[in-house]
């Protein structure tokens, strides 16, 4: 019976060594997510809504109707917010905007439109002709606070319907003081005409 009892005695040692390296283990992972909650995490969405206005006879040119929004999900400010809109084919496609300090909006019509846009600096009209990217800043908006949305509202892509097949392709870009290096949208606005 004095080693069954040893037996029991030994079991309960090696439980009472596994119960204590789970609460060490417990504990770190403790220490590690207060850790972690003073980090400063960057998580950006980028990503496009539009709408497709087919046109009513062939004379008539096709429209996308976007908005190119950018959703802060992380838990710092992002600083000096700038896009890029590039447009293909750019000798076929034409993308206009509502650009400058005097634009105004009703936000009760379209709740997204959160600020008025313009270039970002003098040269950028040239890189429309030469490159078909449009790089703009908010006008008056210098940091999207985290859990903040910013967009680009009701810009149109016209695009030619006719007997040669095109596509016609937007693709949109995000870059801040945290990200200099940019981040792609989710998605692209893929018209095939």
């Amino acid at each position: 019976m004095s080693d069954q009892l040893l037996d029991v005695e030994k079991k309960v040692r090696a439980l009472e060594r596994d119960v204590q390296a789970v609460k060490q283990t417990l504990n770190e992972i403790k220490k590690a997510k207060e850790r972690g909650k003073g980090i400063d995490q960057i998580s950006i969405i980028p990503y496009f809504t539009y709408s497709l206005l087919l046109p009513k006879t062939e004379e008539q040119k096709g429209t996308v109707v976007g908005n190119f929004v950018i959703y802060n999900t992380g838990s710092v400010p992002l600083e000096n917010p700038i896009i890029c809109l590039k447009v293909m084919p750019k000798e076929r496609a034409i993308l206009s905007a509502k650009l400058g300090e005097d634009v105004q909006y009703d936000r009760h019509l379209n709740p997204l439109v959160m600020e008025p846009w313009q270039y970002i600096d003098e040269e950028a009209n040239k890189i429309v002709e030469e490159k078909g990217e449009f790089w703009l800043k908010p006008v008056h908006i210098s940091k999207i606070e985290a859990g903040h949305k910013l967009s680009f509202s009701n810009f149109q892509l016209k695009f030619d319907i006719g007997e040669e097949q095109t596509t016609y392709k937007v693709e949109g870009f995000f870059y801040c003081k945290q990200l200099p290096n940019g981040i792609r949208a989710l998605n692209n606005i893929v018209i095939h005409a």
